[in-house]
């Protein structure tokens, strides 16, 4: 899954103490093996060394010693993690902004109702299409009418629902309806962009990826979307290139942690970067660490090689510590 900032973290990285955001990837295992996944997440694929209970316990009261206000768990799928509700707990009254986000296959009535009390803010969940068949192209095995139902189960909870939208060439067309469904099953915001030629989406490359023709009625559905539901429902995209945003943020470097399932530290999702690992050093170590390793000169020339070679991003998954 990608990660979305909130509105208001706009701020970098540069004067501040601790991260204003934590996008804590729990596990790599996932029930689904979706063909666009860039973590390559999917049944089996949980690191061989992810954070263990106590050490997942240790990092949360650093976060929460850092006064991190915003926090959200991912995976892979988060409620497959066995100490997802104890790390949630951590949380629990401390006034933390907590988010997870979910492939939704697993939000049962009782699941929604330890989310409301455990204070989680709002669930992300995947809804890519309206339909069952176009849904089970993007993800084998899913089935849309869990997620409705999980999502219904959520706002009766007391829950927020945002939605995240993955553009294929097969789906493309549906984005409309889907932001439709979106405002009518009580959703704040919906999430989408251009797909990223990286993790399983490198091997099917050929039967996901929209045509441009397809990506300019894309967004312009998108814009005709977000100016009708505009103070109602926020709908957020990504129309410019990877390569943009990394130039933006090589300028600007958001006040964000990627921390990865065995603790290591990302400088974003869509760089292959490690600045370091949160299971042998502190917080504070490593945020200060993650401050300068923005002007790493290897991270500019990863960027501008990425301009001229777009296929380099499927390296995303090949660490390079900085």
């Amino acid at each position: 899954m990608s990660v979305v900032l909130p509105e208001s973290l706009g701020a970098g990285a540069a004067d501040l103490k601790a991260p204003l955001y934590v996008a804590w990837q729990l596990t790599n295992e996932c029930s689904l093996a979706c063909l666009h996944c860039i973590e390559e997440s999917g049944p089996g694929k949980a690191f061989p060394d992810e954070l263990s209970r106590d050490e997942c316990l240790r990092l949360a009261d650093q976060i929460l010693e850092a006064e991190v206000p915003y926090v959200a768990l991912s995976g892979g799928e988060p409620l497959l993690h066995p100490h997802v509700f104890d790390i949630l707990g951590r949380f629990q009254g401390h006034g933390v902004g907590l988010k997870l986000e979910t492939n939704g296959q697993h939000l049962d009535r009782r699941t929604c109702g330890r989310l409301a009390e455990l204070e989680v803010k709002s669930v992300q969940v995947s809804l890519d299409a309206t339909g069952e068949e176009a849904l089970r192209k993007l993800r084998p095995g899913a089935s849309l009418g869990k997620t409705l139902d999980g999502i219904r189960g959520l706002r009766q909870a007391g829950v927020g629902v945002e939605l995240n939208f993955a553009p294929t060439r097969f789906n493309v067309s549906g984005i409309a309806q889907v932001v439709d469904l979106a405002w009518e099953l009580g959703a704040s915001a919906f999430y989408t962009g251009r797909l990223m030629h990286t993790g399983h989406a490198v091997r099917f490359w050929s039967r996901l990826a929209p045509s441009e023709a397809q990506y300019q009625k894309f967004f312009s559905a998108l814009k005709a979307k977000a100016r009708q539901y505009e103070g109602r429902m926020r709908v957020c995209y990504h129309e410019l290139g990877i390569v943009e945003e990394l130039r933006y943020r090589l300028a600007h470097p958001a006040a964000l942690f990627i921390v990865l399932p065995n603790g290591r530290v990302k400088l974003v999702n869509a760089l292959p970067f490690v600045c370091g690992d949160l299971r042998r050093q502190t917080l504070g170590e490593v945020w200060k660490r993650y401050q300068v390793s923005w002007k790493d000169p290897r991270v500019a020339r990863f960027v501008e090689e990425l301009s001229a070679h777009p296929d380099i991003i499927s390296r995303l998954h090949d660490w390079v510590e900085l």
